[in-house]
Parts: C-alpha cells; sequence; structure tokens
C-alpha cells in the first residue's frame, strides 16, 4: 500500500503512526500538494494528502476514512467496535483535527508565497488561534487526570491529540499552547515518547 503524504502533515502522521501500531507497512510516496502536476490530483479530487492507495488501486481519503480502513486489518483495534467507546473516540478525532485544520491555515496564511506580506490577515489568523486555544482547553477538560482518552490504552484518540499538538510545537512555537493545558503538556510528553509517535515525529521531516 503507497501512502501519498507530506511528512510535516499532522493529518498524514496520525494515520502513518496507526500503521506503525498496528505493525502495517506503508510505502511513503512524499508529494507537494501545491504542484499543479502532483500525483494527488489524479487521486484525490480534493487534492490533499493524506491518500492511501490499496494494493488493488483504491483510493482512500482523507485521515478519518483512511484510519477506519487500516483499524480493519489485523493488528490491534485502536478504534472501539463498542458503540458508545467508538464514538468518544471519533469525538477526540474530531477535536484534534480540528486543532490541526485551524494550525495549518495559520501556517498557510502567514507563509503563502503567492500573497504579499501586506496582504496576510493577522486578525484571521487570531481568529484561527481562538478555535486552537478552545480545542486545547476542551481536551485539558476531557483528559483530567488519566492516562489515555477513552478507556485504559491507547486509542486512535491518543494519536490524533499527539499529532496536532507536537505539530502546533513544530510549526507554530510563538504561539504557545502549552501555558493553557498543563496536564495535556504533561501527557503529550509522555505520549510523544511511544514508539510509533517518536518515529514519525514532525522533527523527522525537518
Amino acid at each position: 500500500m503507497r501512502l501519498f503524504c507530506s511528512l510535516p502533515s499532522p493529518f498524514a502522521r496520525k494515520v502513518r503512526a496507526l500503521a506503525a501500531e498496528k505493525g502495517i507497512a506503508l510505502e511513503l510516496v512524499v508529494v507537494d500538494v501545491l504542484d499543479p502536476a502532483s500525483p494527488v490530483a489524479a487521486l484525490n479530487p480534493l487534492r490533499k494528502v493524506p491518500c492511501l492507495v490499496t494494493d488493488d488501486g483504491e483510493a482512500w481519503y482523507d485521515s478519518p476514512v483512511i484510519c477506519e480502513w487500516l483499524d480493519a486489518l489485523p493488528g490491534p483495534r485502536l478504534i472501539p467496535g463498542e458503540f458508545a467507546t467508538r464514538m468518544a473516540v471519533k469525538r477526540i478525532e474530531a477535536l484534534a483535527d480540528g486543532v490541526m485544520d485551524a494550525g495549518v491555515a495559520i501556517r498557510l496564511e502567514s507563509i503563502y508565497a503567492g500573497r504579499a506580506e501586506h496582504e496576510r490577515s493577522a486578525g484571521w489568523m487570531d481568529w484561527q488561534w481562538l478555535k486552537v486555544e478552545g480545542g486545547v482547553r476542551e481536551l485539558e477538560r476531557q483528559l483530567g487526570e488519566r492516562a489515555w482518552f477513552v478507556g485504559d490504552g491507547l486509542t486512535l484518540a491518543d494519536i490524533s491529540v499527539a499529532c496536532a499538538l507536537e505539530w502546533l510545537d513544530f510549526r507554530l512555537p510563538d504561539r504557545a499552547w502549552r501555558p493553557l493545558a498543563p496536564r495535556l503538556s504533561a501527557w503529550l510528553d509522555t505520549a510523544a515518547s511511544r514508539p510509533a509517535l517518536a518515529s514519525t515525529g514532525p522533527a523527522q521531516a525537518a
């Protein structure tokens, strides 16, 4: 199976970390999604990564769908089957993905080469950061004093949150989220040492 991705992408990292936890080998195809000639355009009409191409040529997108598909393969289940627990995991995943979406929007607004400096909107970036702050505070509340977000072991919820928060540290270091959520900050420092997360960390893409 081939995963079309950008290595710094927190969404692609989520897929890569889940695959690593399950022992699934993925061939990484690193692409530039801003390149009009990117092969992703022929696989995903939205021209976004990650995009998984299975051995039979089927293309799957986006990251929640890919993670569902991979989790159905043999190996430890990271998305529980029981409905209420499954939905709890998916809600945390959605919250983490929302933090990633807002963070990536800030990043693109600040670096996009097609826009002059005076055309960048500080107000719009601050609005996106309010979403990040809200998401981080809610994740802090949801975590509480537990070791894992849902249940007694690692799930996709934990992977999603770790990928979102480490990406913020990596790409938006001047917008500090950690003072907002001290328990979440300490949790991340522990979670990030897990092999599947350590081996796919944003520093690997630098």
